[in-house]
């Protein structure tokens, strides 16, 4: 049995380091943030909301259901979405299986989620099978470092210290890939170095995925 209350411990360094960088994701991503997921109506899922640093970009009126594991998140999630008004549900579950029925809500965030999911490309299918048509999945990731390029060899590295001080946060996945690969038929990847302050997270994509009108079964 995992120890709970290491895990509770790594959980709020966690939570801690989450917004203690939510500053810097706010000068870099703030603009698309505040686009992509301010323009989102009606009902909204978020994927893995963590301590609530999207919280700031929903507009008025719109509906978040929080999928959001980790009870050590819970209270500074809903401190932030009291701050910021928004109409908050959290749900203690795992974004592989979410209780959500099929072309239900108008959109889906997920950012620095895909890394920490035991199994992303089920979680960008359930993704797809909730969003009614025409919905978009806004995304950001840390990824994989290219080939050749020195990050990579430290991404090595610290894979697994990495993986133990953020709940099982993996570095080396190749999300771009995954997303393309799945069942979105419209999809817009962006890739960003983020340079070497970001460390050994620096190379991040940030994007959109938008169901078809028309429909399309999962892969």
């Amino acid at each position: 049995m995992p120890d709970l209350t290491k895990q509770k411990w790594r959980s709020k360094i966690e939570a801690k380091l989450l917004d203690s960088g939510a500053e810097d994701s706010h000068r870099i991503y703030g603009e698309r943030k505040q686009e992509a997921i301010g323009a989102m109506s009606g009902t909204v899922v978020e994927l893995g909301p963590g301590t609530g640093v999207n919280m700031r970009y929903y507009a008025s009126g719109v509906k978040v259901i929080a999928i959001e594991p980790n009870p050590v998140m819970h209270d500074p999630l809903r401190a932030k979405a009291d701050e910021h008004g928004v109409d908050l549900e959290i749900r203690t579950l795992r974004g592989e299986s979410i209780d959500v029925e099929d072309a239900s809500v108008d959109g889906v965030v997920g950012t620095l989620l895909l890394c920490g999911v035991d199994d992303p490309a089920q979680v960008v299918r359930e993704a797809h099978r909730i969003l009614k048509p025409g919905g978009t999945y806004f995304f950001v990731e840390h990824v994989e470092s290219p080939d050749g390029h020195r990050n990579r060899t430290v991404q090595k590295v610290l894979v697994r210290p990495h993986r133990w001080m953020f709940n099982g946060c993996e570095i080396t996945r190749n999300t771009a890939s995954l997303l393309e690969a799945g069942p979105f038929e419209s999809i817009e990847v962006t890739e960003v170095d983020r340079g070497r302050a970001a460390l050994w997270v620096r190379h991040q994509i940030i994007g959109e995925a938008v169901k078809a009108d028309c429909g399309k079964s999962s892969k």
